[in-house]
């Protein structure tokens, strides 16, 4: 069947997200390969349609009216993990060790989930993400917004990044540096890289003890767990921590500095302490054991969200200045 055989007209893209907000896709295609999503992509602009791509939806708030254009679903649960062949000499490791100087190349589709590349790489003995373990959505994601937890983010043994590039043209590789990654940040979201489309990921993972990663991987989870129940309509953690770079002096004298962390200020601390637990805005509200988790009652609408994340914000910059 071709692309066009396979569009889908006016579907809910509530259903889409972990978030559950949002209205109608005029169109919809889901894709599952690279070559697939460079179809989806040309298609759209041949036929002039306004278009988006998401992917695992876990960081996503679809606006109330229909969208009128294509969503491209982007999602391989089965993407294909080019693993390094241990042929030759057994690793020798000891319980624990990590060989930082032996880095394994692992090549993913980027519409893989993030979990399945956590969980291939630590069966390989390979190290490096299992501090993000958790983490929902997939790999192009993270990487659009190099995401991290605990000290780790996935930009840190990333080595290159396949892209198609729909309006300069081609399909290129893009170097570490030229991904351009900061905390919580890439070129992808930047003006100058949001065309881009993320194809495939280059990593050189460390070699390390499988069941020591693994144990570290479950412990995270369980973590997680508690902070995210599953099934919570959420996406997680809503607002990015403050860098202690970015603040002047004068708001620093206003921060408990017990509550500063690896450089970063806690946006649970900071909503917190103007009172944004159990807040509501229609059907969106605030954990009322979480100043930074907003939470869909299953009615929240786009509007919602913006209203309760604007209140908050300013709540938070009238008090500390940030």
């Amino acid at each position: 069947m071709s692309l066009l055989d396979n569009i889908r007209e006016r579907v809910d893209l509530k259903l889409l997200t972990t978030f559950g907000v949002g209205g109608l896709a005029e169109r919809y295609v889901a894709v599952s390969e690279p070559e697939e999503l460079i179809g989806a992509v040309t298609l759209a602009q041949e036929r002039g349609w306004p278009h988006q791509i998401i992917a695992g939806g876990s960081n996503v708030v679809f606006a109330d009216q229909t969208y009128p254009g294509l969503i491209i679903h982007y999602l391989n649960p089965e993407a294909k993990i080019a693993l390094p062949n241990f042929e030759g000499p057994t690793l020798n490791l000891q319980k624990g060790l990590s060989l930082d100087l032996v880095p394994q190349t692992i090549v993913v589709e980027s519409g893989a989930l993030l979990s399945s590349l956590i969980n291939q790489a630590m069966a390989a003995s390979l190290g490096g993400l299992e501090a993000i373990s958790g983490i929902p959505g997939t790999v192009g994601g993270a990487i659009v917004g190099n995401a991290g937890a605990y000290g780790q983010s996935i930009s840190d043994y990333l080595t290159r990044v396949e892209i198609f590039d729909p309006v300069g043209g081609g399909v290129r590789w893009l170097t570490k540096a030229e991904c351009q990654f900061t905390y919580r940040d890439s070129v992808f979201k930047q003006e100058t890289g949001k065309n881009l489309i993320i194809l495939r990921a280059e990593f050189g993972l460390p070699t390390g003890d499988g069941e020591v990663l693994k144990q570290k991987s479950q412990e995270i989870i369980a973590t997680r767990n508690k902070k995210y129940p599953l099934g919570l309509k959420c996406p997680g953690s809503f607002f990015k921590n403050v860098l202690v770079k970015n603040i002047s002096r004068t708001t620093l004298d206003k921060i408990d500095q017990s509550k500063i962390i690896d450089g970063k200020i806690p946006a649970g601390y900071l909503l917190e302490s103007v009172g944004a637990k159990g807040q509501r805005v229609g059907g969106v509200y605030i954990a009322s054991d979480h100043g930074n988790l907003l939470i869909n009652d299953g009615t929240a609408t786009y509007q919602d969200v913006i209203t309760l994340a604007t209140q908050l914000k300013k709540l938070v910059q009238d008090k500390f200045g940030i």
